[in-house]
C-alpha cells in the first residue's frame, strides 16, 4: 500500500463515518465476530491491506489488554490517526457500556424478586462449565508440556495461598523465564519478511509523538490519582487501572485478576456477583470485559461505572498506540516471546483456581451440576455461540420455574 493512496483514504472517508461503522460493530458483534467484523470492515473498504490487518492481529498479543479492543485500536490508529482511534474506540464500547449499566441497574434493583433469582443460579452455574471449557483450551495451547504445567501450578498455588494475583504473575513469569533459558530453547525469529521499516501512519511522525506524550501522562496522572487518593473512587479506578495494565489475552484470562481486585481484595462483589457480571459481559455485544462497567456501578452508581470502564480500556488504548509505532522493531524480540509465554502459562494455573472459586458457590445443588455439564458440553463440544448459551439457558430456567421444577 502507498503512502499517497493512504492520505487519499484518509482525506476521503470522514471521522463521523469511520466512527459510526465501529459503533455498529460494538452494537453487533460477539465474541470472535467482532475479529471477524472488523476485518470485513476495515479489508472490505480497503482502508487497510489483508497483511495490515493480520499483522496487527499478531501485534496484539504482545502486550496487556483485551484483544479485539486492541485489534479495533490499532486498525483505527493505523487508518486515521490519533484522532480516528479515539473516536472509533470510544464508540466502539459504548454500546456494550450503556446495556450493562442498564443491566447493572435491573440486577442490584431488583436481582432479588423471587422469579429472578432462580435464573441467576442457573447462569451462575452456566458459567462455571465456560470457564472451565476454557481453562481447559488454555492448558492444551499453554500448559501441555512439563514447563508450561509446572508454571502454571505455581501460579495456582500461589493463588490458593493467597499471593496477590500481580505478584503471583511477576513470580511465574521470572521462573517461566528461568525454565526456558535453563532448558537452552532457541526460538529463533520468525521467518520471512523482518524488515524494520515503520509503518505508514496518519500525520507527522513529530506529531504522533507529541500525542503519544500526552497520552503517557495522562496514564502517569491516572496511576497517581488512584495510587494516592485512597476513597472508594480512587481504589476503583486504581484496581481497574492495574488490571487493565498488566493483564494479557482475552477476557478469561484477565478474569484472576478481576476476580482478586473485586471479590477477594475490596469485597466490592460477592462471587456469585462476580459470576453474574461475567455472565453480563457474555450477553451483550463488545469486549468482554465491559464486566467492569458491572463493578464500578455496583461500587459507586454511574460514576463508579465510567471510572472503572476507563480505567480498564485506557492502558490498553495507551499502549497499542505506541507499540502500533515500534512494533516492526520489537515483533521477533526472543525476550518478548519468553516474557508472553511464561505469562501465558501462568494465566492458565489462574484460571483454574477461578473455576474452583465459582464452582465453589455455584454448584450448591445436583441441578446447578447438570446446568454447569450442559454449558460445558454444549460449548466445547458443539461449539455453540456463548450469548446462545446464555440466553437458551435462561429460557429453559424460566420454563422452568414457572412450570413448578426446581432449576437450581
Amino acid at each position: 500500500m502507498s503512502e499517497s493512496r493512504d492520505k487519499k483514504d484518509h482525506l476521503q472517508i470522514s471521522l463521523r463515518r469511520f466512527g459510526l461503522a465501529f459503533f455498529k460493530i460494538g452494537l453487533t458483534a460477539y465474541g470472535m465476530a467482532i475479529l471477524q467484523q472488523i476485518k470485513a470492515l476495515i479489508i472490505g473498504n480497503k482502508w487497510l491491506t489483508r497483511d495490515e490487518v493480520e499483522e496487527g492481529i499478531a501485534m496484539v498479543q504482545f502486550y496487556p489488554g483485551p484483544i479485539m479492543y486492541n485489534l479495533a485500536t490499532y486498525c483505527s490508529y493505523r487508518f486515521k490517526g490519533f484522532a480516528g482511534a479515539a473516536l472509533a474506540t470510544f464508540l466502539f464500547i459504548l454500546p456494550s457500556y450503556l446495556l450493562i449499566l442498564l443491566l447493572s441497574w435491573l440486577y442490584f434493583g431488583y436481582g432479588d424478586i423471587a422469579w429472578v433469582r432462580p435464573l441467576f443460579l442457573a447462569l451462575e452455574a452456566m458459567v462455571v462449565g465456560v470457564v472451565m471449557h476454557v481453562f481447559l483450551d488454555f492448558s492444551v495451547r499453554h500448559a501441555a508440556d512439563a514447563r508450561g504445567a509446572s508454571v502454571a501450578s505455581l501460579a495456582f498455588l500461589l493463588l490458593l495461598f493467597k499471593v496477590n494475583a500481580l505478584l503471583t504473575i511477576l513470580i511465574s513469569l521470572i521462573v517461566g523465564i528461568i525454565f526456558i533459558i535453563a532448558s537452552g530453547e532457541k526460538t529463533a525469529a520468525k521467518s520471512g519478511n523482518t524488515s524494520e521499516e515503520a509503518v505508514i501512519i496518519p500525520g507527522k511522525r513529530s506529531h504522533r509523538i507529541a500525542v503519544i506524550i500526552i497520552v503517557g501522562i495522562i496514564f502517569v496522572v491516572f496511576f497517581l490519582v488512584g495510587f494516592l487518593d485512597h476513597s472508594q473512587a480512587g481504589q476503583l479506578l486504581f484496581s481497574m487501572f492495574k488490571v487493565g495494565a498488566v493483564a494479557f489475552g482475552s477476557g478469561f484470562t484477565i478474569m484472576p485478576l478481576l476476580q482478586q481486585e473485586a471479590v477477594l481484595s475490596h469485597h466490592w462483589l460477592t462471587m456469585k456477583q462476580f459470576a453474574d457480571g461475567i455472565a453480563f459481559g457474555q450477553i451483550t455485544p463488545g469486549p468482554f470485559l465491559i464486566t467492569a462497567t458491572f463493578i464500578g456501578y455496583k461500587v459507586a452508581g454511574v460514576c463508579g461505572s465510567v471510572l472503572a470502564t476507563v480505567g480498564m480500556f485506557f492502558p490498553s488504548f495507551f499502549y497499542t498506540i505506541v507499540v502500533t509505532e515500534i512494533y516492526s522493531r520489537i515483533k521477533n524480540n526472543l525476550w518478548v516471546r519468553y516474557a508472553i509465554k511464561a505469562i501465558m502459562s501462568a494465566f492458565t494455573g489462574m484460571l483454574l483456581f477461578v473455576v474452583l472459586s465459582l464452582g465453589k458457590v455455584s454448584l450448591i445443588s445436583p441441578m446447578a451440576y447438570i446446568w454447569a455439564v450442559g454449558a460445558f458440553l454444549t460449548v466445547r463440544y458443539f461449539k455453540m455461540n456463548l450469548l446462545w448459551i446464555f440466553l437458551i439457558g435462561i429460557i429453559a430456567a424460566l420454563v422452568l420455574f414457572l412450570a413448578g421444577f426446581p432449576i437450581a
